[in-house]
């Protein structure tokens, strides 16, 4: 999975693969001293960050034409997502002050035409897509209901699901009535898979 990831990355063009490196620059130098991302992270950046997002291009449709990334913070994975795949227009929602302020240096640095940063909670947004990317936010049952603030009607959430899924997250969302399906295993020993949420 490790070498499929990085040869997703390899066959993406030139100028999205530098975007990418200079991404990976950007949160070494700024994000890892602003505490958005762990100092022991530092060294597995790429890895763990850029090469995590990356995977769920796999997830997202093909057809899909606008995403909402849920609690962007660094702005992971909705950048990574952004810079390959231009054909969409991907919102990062990031209620944080001085992480959305880290997002915009991001954009402008990395010149994505794609990408706008909405400064809300998700409950404030009046938007209604198909699809929307949630890593590392809230428990799973808890995002789907954010996503619902965003999703219209049969719309979808891609998860980034932690190592202990399915166990009692998939549980409490079944209890729910929440439906999910795996769209992709985990490759690392420190990943979970991705999970498809709704689309019912």
């Amino acid at each position: 999975m490790k070498l499929n990831l990085q040869a997703m990355v390899d066959a993406l063009p030139g100028p999205s693969r530098a975007r990418l490196e200079a991404f990976h620059d950007l949160l070494a130098s700024r994000a890892v001293a602003l505490g958005m991302i762990s100092t022991a992270d530092g060294p597995r950046l790429w890895e763990r960050h850029i090469l995590d997002s990356v995977r769920g291009l796999a997830c997202v449709p093909g057809g899909a034409a606008t995403i909402v990334d849920i609690g962007s913070g660094a702005g992971l994975p909705g950048i990574p997502v952004a810079i390959a795949r231009p054909d969409l227009s991907v919102y990062l929602v990031e209620p944080r002050a001085r992480r959305a302020a880290f997002l915009e240096l991001a954009i402008d640095s990395l010149k994505l035409s794609n990408v706008r940063i909405l400064v809300s909670r998700v409950e404030g947004l009046d938007l209604a897509v198909d699809f929307c990317l949630a890593r590392a936010v809230a428990s799973p049952a808890n995002t789907w209901r954010l996503a619902q603030f965003l999703l219209a009607p049969g719309g979808r959430l891609l998860l980034w699901a932690g190592r202990s899924w399915p166990g009692a997250s998939a549980a409490e969302c079944d209890r729910k009535g929440i439906p999910w399906e795996i769209c992709s295993p985990s490759g690392f020993s420190w990943q979970g898979p991705l999970v498809i949420m709704g689309g019912t």
